[in-house]
């Protein structure tokens, strides 16, 4: 079955070039040219994935994406605009959006981003709403963010909650700290894979026996990191 993708875009010719390379990417497309239009649709269509422009005829997409959060559309969304600042992609992110994408974009990229939140979106569905043991004692609930930790019970952060779910996807495989920050914190360039080592380090802070000695989040020298939920000797 195809992913459902909603481009909302009020240039005609950007609307029609996304449009184009996702039909050849094998999506189905919705479109819509206002914010008026864009709100119906995010309202009523049922799809995998929308493209949301920042600047819209009769309101911002910022105000439309958070409108459409507040009553509760779930898809990933991707926002679309010519404005490069950070202070605008934090507020994109701030409003519900899942990566940010700045104008004039090269397609290929654009695919990718789009694959990315897919397979995203695909692999959360994936992962069961119970407690899933990790390690001795601790455990993680993937729909709440609810975890048994070290620290006791607490609440991962939004960023926190995505690298599990990354980490329990790919669990016995190496991942690269690239693979990690495309897939939790999109291709914007401010994170580095110095950020990825500090929510690591926070992670075997919660979870590992030893944070100092880790048996869950394994350092791949030169590689990445390997996930184990259970190790001999576990309960």
């Amino acid at each position: 079955m195809s992913d459902r993708v909603l481009v909302i875009e009020d240039e005609s010719l950007v609307r029609d070039l996304v449009a184009l390379n996702l039909k050849h990417g094998g999506c189905e497309v919705i479109s819509a040219g206002t914010y008026a239009e864009g709100l119906e649709a995010l309202r009523t269509a049922d799809v995998d994935l929308a493209i949301v422009d920042v600047m819209l005829p009769g309101g911002e997409g910022f105000a439309l994406v958070r409108t459409a959060r507040d009553e509760g559309f779930k898809s990933p969304i991707l926002m679309l605009t010519s404005r490069a600042e950070v202070t605008s992609k934090v507020r994109g992110l701030d409003s519900g959006a899942d990566d940010y994408l700045t104008k004039p974009f090269d397609v290929a990229e654009l695919m990718a981003r789009v694959r990315s939140l897919l397979r995203r979106a695909r692999g959360v569905a994936t992962i069961p709403g119970r407690q899933i043991p990790i390690g001795n004692g601790c455990w993680l609930r993937i729909d709440t963010g609810i975890a048994q930790t070290n620290e006791g019970m607490v609440s991962l952060s939004d960023k926190e909650l995505k690298l599990m779910e990354l980490f329990l996807r790919h669990e016995d495989r190496v991942l690269s700290r690239a693979d990690m920050l495309e897939e939790v914190w999109g291709m914007d360039a401010f994170p580095t894979d110095r950020t990825v080592d500090n929510f690591v380090l926070r992670l075997r802070k919660l979870f590992e026996p030893d944070p100092n000695a880790p048996v869950h989040f394994v350092t791949m020298r030169g590689r990445g990191y390997l996930f184990r939920r259970q190790v001999q000797g576990d309960a």
